[in-house]
């Protein structure tokens, strides 16, 4: 038998036919003990067979813990185990769990390194919120059309399922036809060719200037998904499409230079892995692989810097910016 059972064996057969005073609703009423448990308490009517069982919860317990000490000590006896689990509920509850996903799992070799790295270009971000295309068109010193196929090409190119240059070229070759087709002005029909008056030339430019209903479709859903925050792009899309250079780098450069949320997460990522590097490159048993990695650090951290100069203030594109995004790629498994 348990010590605490014996316990209150011995305290049940102490306290058999004790007088308890019981308090409910103002009233006071002596009994003789019976037994108890957590929940309830058992009395006898004083020269009566019948007895009664209370709940704890409907009596007044300051009134028994005072005017009863003994029947009092026998329930704290009872709840003592209760408490006890009920504090080190309580304790277990306040400490923090330690989460699985917070431990950083730091590479062992530089293979590693690149492979985790790889994969952490591939996370999604917010993208360019689009509030007036026509700013981010002068910054960059695009056509609109131009524009749409690089902010297509950037959400394809962010993406690692196979066939992405395959999509990307034919969504190129999409908004090509579109946008030409969207230039071409329709002769009206049933109308005979006249010599032209003095307005025709305000006319034709007019309708040349209209901007497509396509265009308009695209900025509505850029607008969506921003709001919905998809996440199409990814570091690795931008990193391409800016290694290009060219026409489509200055146009995604006009698009990170309005998302700022982008160009933090890329340079945190950016930091972190050039810190894995310098300290890999430190390991003793890393001493083969140090200057592999120490270019790594190198190629990560002028990266970094060159993503953190793009902002609204600067007003071009820097050529190192191509070239280190070139540089970084080279690194990352084809």
């Amino acid at each position: 038998m348990k010590p605490l059972s014996l316990l209150l064996l011995l305290a049940a057969t102490v306290l058999s036919a004790e007088p308890v005073q019981l308090r409910k609703s103002g009233n006071i009423v002596t009994f003789e003990y019976v037994t108890q448990d957590e929940d309830t308490i058992t009395v006898q009517v004083p020269g009566k067979d019948s007895v009664l069982t209370y709940k704890w919860e409907d009596l007044d317990q300051e009134w028994t813990k005072k005017n009863s000490p003994k029947v009092w000590a026998e329930r704290e006896l009872l709840l003592k185990p209760a408490k006890e689990e009920a504090m080190e509920k309580k304790k277990r509850a306040q400490e923090p769990e330690e989460d699985p996903f917070a431990k950083v799992s730091t590479p062992t070799d530089t293979k590693s390194l690149i492979r985790s790295l790889s994969v952490s270009m591939f996370d999604g971000l917010k993208g360019v919120q689009i509030i007036n295309v026509e700013n981010i068109l002068k910054e960059g010193e695009v056509e609109e059309a131009t524009f749409w196929k690089t902010f297509n090409e950037l959400k394809a190119a962010s993406k690692p399922a196979p066939g992405t240059k395959e999509k990307s070229e034919a969504t190129d070759k999409e908004m090509s036809d579109k946008s030409d087709r969207a230039e071409v002005k329709k002769p009206e029909k049933n109308k005979p060719t006249t010599q032209k008056s003095k307005y025709s030339n305000n006319n034709t430019t007019e309708k040349t200037n209209q901007r497509p209903e396509q265009f308009k479709t695209f900025e509505e859903n850029a607008k969506k998904d921003y709001e919905a925050e998809k996440k199409s792009f990814a570091a690795i899309g931008y990193f391409r499409l800016l290694a290009e250079g060219g026409v489509k780098g200055k146009a995604t450069w006009a698009m990170l230079r309005r998302a700022p949320d982008d160009r933090k997460a890329m340079v945190t990522m950016l930091r972190k892995y050039e810190a894995m590097a310098a300290e890999l490159a430190e390991k003793p048993d890393a001493r083969s692989s140090r200057n592999e990695n120490l270019a790594l650090k190198k190629h990560l951290q002028n990266a970094a810097e060159a993503i953190e100069k793009v902002n609204r203030e600067t007003l071009t594109m820097e050529l190192s910016l191509s070239n280190y995004c070139q540089t970084l790629l080279s690194d990352l498994p084809k």
